[in-house]
């Protein structure tokens, strides 16, 4: 008898391996429309072994279900999906930029990010586009000089994990220019501000102390904070001035941020 747990987990559409290896005689058509089955445990196995397959005939079908599904596994089974499928599932992919869910920052947040990981994407797509890797790199960096604003938001975060979390630094001109491009957006250069925490240079640390220096934003000098105690390997004398900032937040990263530098 399934407990509780269990119904409540196959009704978000988990499912077991041997229950996706039950779909696998099936066809890369036949799988495409159990994508729309009202059974979300299909919608699962149907994802997960079209992502096996790396089936490209199925990338427009999987991101319209990702705009549609509700199902918490089969969601996270449909960006799996695409995440295998890779780099051929980009160009479809970044038409989703910012349109999914409300969950994308609109406005500068209101508390520091005190882990010394790069944060997850918000935004699923981003999120989703962040597991093929730093292959498309060069694809992020065209949507971030010719793509919309609602792109450009989104598209920013997941060049900054991906750049990260590989040490591929291509991107780093071009958020360079984006952050003069786009000086008067508050989020924009936010986002910049984090992403910079992927890209150690004296470059990136002249202008993350540029930002903490200049801004009147307290949200844009603790991020510029965080990010200098990422690339940093001493303390800068600014971080240390830093410590009699008026924002609370701000004072709280630097010291975060100089015990961060001091243990590298």
């Amino acid at each position: 008898m399934k407990s509780q747990n269990q119904i409540a987990k196959e009704t978000r559409g988990f499912t077991t391996e041997v229950e996706n290896n039950l779909f696998i005689s099936k066809s890369d058509v036949e799988l495409i429309t159990l994508l729309k089955s009202n059974n979300p445990k299909e919608r699962t196995s149907s994802a997960t072994i079209l992502g096996q397959r790396k089936s490209e005939k199925a990338i427009f079908a999987l991101c319209e279900q990702l705009k549609n599904e509700k199902a918490l596994y089969s969601k996270i089974a449909i960006s799996e999906a695409l995440g295998k499928i890779g780099k051929p599932a980009i160009n479809e992919l970044v038409k989703y930029l910012g349109k999914i869910g409300n969950n994308q920052h609109k406005t500068l947040p209101k508390k520091i990010f005190n882990k010394w990981s790069y944060p997850l994407p918000r935004d699923i797509v981003a999120r989703t586009i962040c597991k093929i890797g730093e292959s498309i790199l060069v694809d992020l960096n065209n949507i971030l000089v010719n793509g919309n604003k609602k792109q450009i938001y989104e598209v920013i975060d997941a060049i900054g994990s991906i750049s990260f979390y590989s040490e591929n630094k291509i991107s780093f001109e071009i958020l360079e220019k984006s952050l003069q491009k786009y000086s008067d957006d508050e989020i924009i250069k936010w986002k910049i501000t984090r992403a910079l925490s992927a890209f150690p240079s004296k470059k990136s640390e002249l202008i993350l102390l540029n930002i903490l220096k200049t801004s009147k934003k307290p949200e844009l000098k603790w991020e510029a904070v965080r990010s200098l105690g990422l690339i940093c390997k001493e303390v800068p004398e600014e971080l240390l001035i830093a410590k009699n900032d008026k924002n609370d937040n701000v004072k709280k990263m630097v010291s975060l941020a100089i015990k961060k530098i001091g243990s590298n």
